[in-house]
């Protein structure tokens, strides 16, 4: 039997309390509507817990009842997976889920609760002389969960890989409110599986990343940027095969814009 909101939100309520359960439809609209504007769908609430115990309740819940969970991190994504697309799903936002569990730059790790922004995981690496090397336009208000959940790539995974490369273990919550916990910071580590490596890229499919221990690096002493014009995408090919082969690994970015995209931001940058 399918629930209806007024059976839906009140126990909801129950679980996390009225301060963590979001119903109107005006309230609701900063987490149904999603960057391209191509989603319109209503959730019937969004939750924010506050810790793993209230995600864990809110997953148990929806599976012994048969509610529908979308869960939601900085809400940046382009392709719609963080937003409703029947209008009977629950929105579970991590947004609350927020804190450091540990810093350990000798050893190259730092543990963050999943709703933790990118420029503040950026922030508490650079507070402990070290570097997270992912950087995306949307890092400050896109979150770690979101950020491992869709693989993100940035604008360095020519050095250092994709987000998958860049995390160590995670703490995840299950459809049916179990949790998995493989936070182990253990780089060398050979046992069993890696469920991780599932979790990461999984857009919340298999489980909702409440944290996760993440790679540090020492952060370089200098770096130089360059603007260069090319002709066509092979030239920009062949130039990047010239850097490469000068600069080897010390060569962490490498971006092809097209004119169109940097007059359209040079044209809002004037407004």
């Amino acid at each position: 039997m399918t629930l209806s909101k007024d059976q839906i939100v009140p126990a909801l309520v129950q679980l996390l309390g009225e301060s963590s359960v979001v119903s109107e439809a005006g309230d609701m609209a900063g987490y149904v509507s999603e960057p391209r504007r191509r989603f319109h769908k209503q959730a019937q609430a969004v939750v924010l817990p506050r810790t793993v115990a209230e995600v864990q309740a809110v997953m148990e819940w929806a599976n012994e009842v048969g509610v529908h969970i979308v869960p939601q991190a900085g809400n940046t994504g382009l392709v719609g997976g963080q937003v409703p697309l029947f209008g009977d799903e629950v929105i579970v936002s991590i947004s609350k889920l927020k804190g450091v569990r540990n810093v350990d730059a000798a050893a190259g790790h730092m543990t963050l609760d999943a709703g933790t922004t990118l420029q503040e995981a950026h922030e508490i690496a650079e507070g402990a002389g070290m570097m997270f090397p992912l950087y995306i336009a949307s890092q400050g208000s896109a979150r770690i969960g979101g950020v491992l959940g869709s693989n993100a790539g940035g604008v360095q995974v020519l050095s250092y890989g994709n987000a998958r490369e860049l995390c160590i273990g995670v703490e995840a919550v299950m459809a049916d409110g179990s949790i998995y916990k493989g936070l182990s910071a253990l780089r060398k580590d050979n046992t069993g599986y890696d469920l991780k490596d599932l979790l990461v890229g999984s857009e919340g499919t298999l489980g909702i990343i409440t944290a996760a221990t993440l790679r540090l690096f020492p952060k370089p002493d200098a770096h130089e940027t360059a603007l260069l014009n090319v002709a066509s995408p092979k030239a920009a090919l062949e130039l990047f095969t010239l850097l490469r082969a000068r600069a080897g690994n010390t060569l962490t970015a490498f971006e092809l814009m097209p004119r169109i995209g940097i007059d359209f931001q040079l044209k809002h940058e004037m407004i």
